[in-house]
């Protein structure tokens, strides 16, 4: 093949090479709507959130997301600021972990973090002076030379557990903002590391019931905001003749959050707006809503090229023009940073974004949302009429029909603790004990637990109603409504999570407790053929690892995995579990023979959450281990994903979710959600999306030529165009995976190579099912 036909065909294939992340590719999903810090300058503007960085480009107009995945060496940002003199952005985070921004690069500077100091690291900001960069933490002020990115010294200016708020210099002296105190010491004075050498400023006097939050030197002044408890009445004050003046308090009269100058001006950014001062005082200018809606909940400011940029607690990087016309700057991304539980069907992912505890309200109003085609959907109070001046909060569970991709349910611990969408965009129906058996918590807290919601293959709801006597409810496509109990091991406790096998089967678990699982007989309208099974850890009821179960699957051969506290085991006849003898329903743990010793997989690790990919492979989420990959059959661990070997942020992994259209596995922690994509889907037996990606091929895109869309389990073919065999693998599931190496694990020639697939059956016949260009 010619050079022309190499680039024309590169070029008809890019769009489709870029337009997902490849098999092997880790993304963060960084929600952009709630801003935490803003910094500009040298042409570029930057906005922070929790778990990444927006950065403008004023000149180009083009936005790029810094995360952890791409150049960060981190998650949960706390500040941001940038050095003019260095033309530098410095990023701080909670954990005391500092990066440099500059031309592109990023440069890691850990000492904070590492430092066997014990108590809160948390970086609060930033302030260079003099060549250095003066970085304020939970503990003290440490001084880092920006050009070697080191670490020269740290004072601790504050022996008490007080944090150090901000850094600023006046005169000689360098002060530090506590809340309840303002030290100073001497510039000069090489003995800072020493406590004794800061005194506490007589001209900042303690502020009793209120609080100092921000410190400024602007045209050689001083000044602070003084914080008071009352709703409304913070202020602003300079040093005047050693004393404390009020400054600009006319303007003003909601909550203070920060303090900056900009463009030779003071921005008293308040919680709902930014009040722009002189420096006598006097109104220059006030942002007090935004071109596409008339609230703001600001946070921080920037100032660049005659344009602010205000970091917003709903609309997140927002760009005000001197004209008053502003816009977003914000990337697609999850509405909030609240995550929770997640469930799947197609191509849809639902992310529950509240909360649920055993003992009652949390009262997280975060909603949920609706993931699909790098869209994001948001269903709350705000969005939702069936909501509007409803008590709903703590949304535990999303299920999304399998026979309607359109309708799906939300589950919470509330006064209307289920919601119905038909159509894709609103609720259409809700439900409590008014209208639907559901009961009321048996804690007497005047509101109804539903901990999971589960549709079934035929369009039915199931419900899980914890602190109930009857914790099953399942509501019909047609809208009648039936209720079962499991008996009085299950009465009254906090149920958690159900899940349905392939029987129609229902399995749930029981805090503390146990599994149950319930068999309808498929007859909802006759409960005289009912059957129930009850598995907890005794030798001849169940043989759990433990009876606190944090995790339940169903695999492909209709084996209930489940997992614990202290390890999983697996119900392999489930289906003959019910109605059996006392010791014959018992699930087994998987062992391995190792140097002489039998051991379990895994071991005791305490499981969170099972999921079954396209291969009918186990996914396992740990609570402090990371993430696992076993084999079908679980006797081999094929992948364990950590902090230290991955982009993973966090060891604990709280739940677990796969698109089986795609294989993308999305993974919630702590620390935000992310997702990895992969070798591995729901199979296609029609072959009717089948995609071959990336195409083009080259080595350096470090992921392989990933074919999808396929039968389960198929022999999968690479030939080049004679038709002479370069390479073959079998699926996982409707996924197959081809490095670009030929049987002999050499790199192929440049050209073009045919796919092939065949399902395992005896009378299967082969078909061509995609090509792909490989540019070596």
């Amino acid at each position: 093949m010619n050079y022309f036909w190499i680039c024309f065909l590169s070029f008809c294939f890019y769009t489709v090479s870029f337009s997902q992340i490849g098999t092997g590719q880790w993304r963060l999903h960084v929600s952009t709507t709630q801003a935490i810090d803003v910094a500009a300058g040298d042409g570029l503007a930057f906005c922070a959130f929790p778990s990444g960085l927006i950065e403008y480009d004023l000149n180009e107009q083009e936005k790029t997301v810094w995360t952890n995945i791409n150049g960060l060496s981190d998650v949960g940002l706390s500040a941001l600021y940038y050095d003019p003199t260095e033309k530098s952005f410095w990023i701080g985070y909670e954990n005391g972990n500092i990066d440099k921004l500059k031309n592109n690069v990023i440069t890691n500077i850990p000492a904070i973090k590492l430092a066997s100091i014990q108590g809160n690291k948390t970086i609060h900001s930033f302030q260079s002076h003099n060549g250095f960069v003066y970085v304020s933490f939970g503990l003290g002020i440490s001084k880092i030379n920006p050009v070697a990115n080191e670490v020269v010294d740290t004072y601790y200016p504050n022996s008490s557990i007080n944090p150090i708020l901000q850094t600023a210099f006046f005169g000689d002296s360098i002060f530090a903002l506590t809340e309840k105190t303002i030290f100073r010491g001497g510039i000069s004075n090489i003995a800072l590391a020493d406590p004794s050498q800061w005194i506490s400023d007589s001209r900042f006097p303690n502020p009793g019931a209120n609080s100092y939050n921000q410190l400024l030197t602007f045209n050689n002044k001083l000044y602070v905001t003084k914080i008071n408890p009352v709703y409304g009445s913070d202020s602003v004050f300079r040093i005047e003749n050693n004393s404390l003046i009020a400054f600009g308090n006319g303007f003003y009269d909601y909550e203070i959050k920060n303090l900056k100058a900009l463009n030779n001006q003071i921005n008293v950014v308040i919680q709902d707006g930014i009040v722009i001062l002189n420096e006598q005082g006097g109104l220059v200018r006030t942002i007090s809503n935004y071109s596409f809606s008339p609230y703001v909940q600001t946070n921080s400011v920037g100032f660049l090229n005659g344009q602010h940029f205000v970091g917003d607690n709903e609309f997140g990087f927002v760009l005000v023009e001197n004209s008053g016309a502003s816009r977003q700057i914000n990337v697609s991304g999850p509405p909030n940073n609240s995550f929770y539980s997640l469930t799947g069907e197609g191509n849809k992912v639902g992310i529950a974004g509240g909360t649920m505890t055993y003992t009652g309200f949390t009262y997280n109003k975060s909603g949920a949302y609706i993931f699909e085609d790098e869209e994001w959907m948001k269903f709350d109070m705000n969005n939702q009429n069936q909501w509007v001046g409803k008590n709903v909060w703590d949304i535990n569970s999303v299920s999304i029909n399998p026979k309607n991709n359109d309708e799906f349910a939300f589950g919470s611990y509330s006064f209307e603790p289920l919601a119905i969408v038909e159509n894709g965009t609103q609720i259409t129906k809700t439900y409590n004990e008014l209208n639907s058996p559901l009961e009321k918590s048996t804690l007497q807290n005047n509101n109804i637990q539903v901990s999971d919601v589960q549709y079934d293959a035929d369009g039915n709801l199931w419900v899980l109603n914890g602190y109930s006597d009857e914790q099953l409810k399942v509501r019909t496509p047609d809208g009648l409504w039936y209720s079962f109990g499991v008996g009085n091991a299950a009465k009254s406790k906090h149920t958690e999570r159900l899940v349905i096998d392939y029987n129609g089967n229902k399995w749930f678990y029981v805090r503390n407790t146990g599994v149950f699982g319930f068999n309808d007989n498929g007859t909802l309208d006759d409960p005289s053929d009912d059957q129930v099974v009850f598995l907890n850890s005794g030798e001849n009821t169940g043989a759990l690892p433990s009876n606190s179960v944090s995790g339940i699957a169903v695999d492909f051969d209709n084996e209930i995995w489940i997992g614990t506290d202290q390890g999983f085991s697996i119900l392999y006849n489930s289906v003959n579990a019910f109605g059996a003898s006392n010791g014959q329903y018992n699930t087994q743990r998987i062992k391995l023979e190792f140097e002489g010793n039998v051991e379990y997989i895994l071991g005791n690790t305490w499981i969170t959450d099972i999921e079954v990919d396209g291969g009918n492979r186990k996914w396992i989420a740990t609570a402090n281990s990371g993430l696992f990959l076993l084999s079908a059959d679980g006797l081999e661990i094929l992948q364990n994903f950590t902090m230290e070997n991955s982009p993973l942020i966090s060891n604990e992994i709280q739940d677990i979710q796969l698109n089986n259209k795609t294989g993308e596995l999305f993974i919630i922690t702590p620390r935000g959600l992310l997702s990895y994509r992969t070798d591995a889907s729901y199979e296609d037996p029609d072959y009717a999306d089948v995609q071959v990606f990336p195409n083009p091929h080259r080595p350096e895109m470090g992921v392989p030529i990933t074919i999808q869309g396929i039968k389960y389990n198929s022999d999968v073919k690479i030939t080049d165009v004679a038709g002479n065999l370069v390479y073959q693998t079998t699926s996982n599931g409707g996924t197959a995976a081809w490095d670009g190496k030929n049987i002999q694990g050499e790199r192929v020639k440049t050209g073009v190579y045919l796919i092939w697939t065949a399902s395992n059956n005896v009378d299967a016949k082969g078909r061509k099912v995609g090509s792909v260009l490989v540019v070596n």
